[in-house]
């Protein structure tokens, strides 16, 4: 398996994560020996769930921080 960002080798790998909230501390995941990229089920899922083109909702207006930005 290649890793998507550099191309490199991904390797099986054990992870281990104390604050996650759904009760599983230990997962298995692929992990790059060239950048460090990690990837397991959660984050595949979320990779194929995510909409495709830059995102179309509403945002905040930035105007407003920026007239009490300057001084």
């Amino acid at each position: 398996m290649s890793c998507q960002r550099c191309n490199g080798c991904m390797i099986r790998d054990s992870f281990c994560d104390l604050r996650d909230d759904t009760g599983t501390v230990v997962f298995q995941g692929w992990r790059c020996v060239n950048c460090g990229e990690v990837v397991d089920a959660v984050v595949l899922a979320h990779r194929r769930n995510h909409p495709e083109g830059p995102y179309r909702g509403k945002t905040r207006d930035r105007r407003g921080w920026e007239r009490l930005a300057v001084v």
